[in-house]
């Protein structure tokens, strides 16, 4: 095997190393049949689930996790916005109680969260939609994508009350869903293009009851969404991780043929990945950054792991269309990075730079 060619942004424990290599070993597997809750397991127990870390330290966990392991990467990386949420605390008289029961789990890695936001990004009527109603709250509609749900405790979800003023955030226990919350269905797991190992399916409410034992928030949804649009527009760790995975891989690849030119490549995209990697950060740590600059450096940084993937493909010829190949998930995972926390504004910007080039 290659010495890595990448600097590491900061130092991880031996532990945390040690998890990344048993999960980077089994990528392929858990590709096709689902993340193992074991990951979740490994990373809790290096103590790299919940509690925040170093902002260094963070970051290169992701970077690292993601080139590991995108899918692995995702569930994790659902998982740190209901505990955030509850951190910052609720609103209502069943907060407290809320808090209680799952947040220890949340932080320790006893309980593994998935989420459900994306579609209050999207414009048009509410769906779903929460009708307050005796008792708490009525749910009617569809969630397209619920990821980690077969490996996951807890649901965090947000719906658009009828107007689309407020927001209401539930957490939901997953075990015995369809017997604890009635006249609903949960999917089949998606059959996707990439990430099929997220355990990734939708869930259809026909008025269905939601106790206030289990509403946690309501807030203002304009307020809301102006601060997950400043999240959205930021440079992805985890598109730099994936990009990162692929030229180790790519420089492992030429290294092991002899490909000389493959070498230099390799080279000079991890020089680049550095260039990316320090104008990302410095520009998403400063906040006096324009809004149109971090957009930018996000859609270079997607496009940049799109490049790194096929790269790999190029070098590792024919094998790399083989099912089960690194070079050819790496290529999936990149790809679905492009729409991941996709917002009309950096979708326009990504397509922009595809007429402008």
């Amino acid at each position: 095997m290659s010495a890595r060619i990448i600097e590491p942004g900061a130092q991880l424990t031996v532990e945390i190393e040690s998890a990344l290599q048993v999960i980077a070993e089994s990528a392929e597997i858990s590709d096709h049949t689902g993340v193992p809750r074991s990951h979740i397991d490994l990373l809790a127990c290096a103590g790299a689930h919940g509690a925040p870390r170093a902002l260094a330290q963070q970051r290169e966990v992701t970077e690292r996790l993601a080139g590991a392991d995108a899918s692995t990467w995702f569930c994790w990386s659902q998982h740190q916005t209901p505990l955030r949420t509850m951190l910052e605390g609720g609103n209502q008289s069943a907060s407290e109680s809320l808090s209680r029961r799952w947040l220890s789990g949340l932080q320790g890695g006893e309980f593994l969260a998935a989420i459900a936001f994306a579609h209050v990004r999207r414009g048009g009527p509410p769906n779903p939609v929460a009708h307050q109603c005796e008792g708490g709250w009525e749910l009617t509609g569809t969630l397209d994508w619920v990821t980690s749900w077969d490996i996951a405790d807890v649901l965090m979800l947000l719906a658009f009350t009828e107007d689309k003023s407020k927001f209401v955030i539930f957490y939901l226990p997953i075990r015995d869903f369809t017997e604890e919350f009635n006249s609903c269905v949960v999917g089949e797991s998606l059959k996707l293009l990439a990430m099929s190992g997220t355990h990734s399916r939708p869930i259809t409410f026909d008025h269905t009851l939601i106790t206030s034992d289990c509403v946690f928030s309501v807030i203002d949804a304009d307020k809301w969404l102006v601060a997950d649009s400043m999240k959205t527009i930021l440079p992805n760790p985890a598109a730099l991780g994936v990009a990162r995975g692929a030229i180790e891989q790519l420089n492992e690849v030429a290294s092991s043929r002899k490909q000389e030119q493959g070498i230099i490549a390799a080279s000079e995209l991890a020089s680049k990945y550095h260039g990316l990697r320090e104008r990302a950060y410095a520009a998403t740590d400063n906040p006096k950054t324009p809004r149109s600059a971090l957009v930018s450096l996000r859609v270079q940084i997607l496009e940049f792991a799109v490049e790194c993937a096929i790269a790999v493909i190029t070098a590792s010829s024919g094998g790399a269309m083989l099912m089960g190949n690194a070079a050819e998930r790496r290529a999936r995972e990149a790809v679905f990075l492009q729409i991941q926390a996709q917002t009309q504004e950096t979708r326009n910007a990504a397509l922009t730079r595809v007429t402008t080039k």
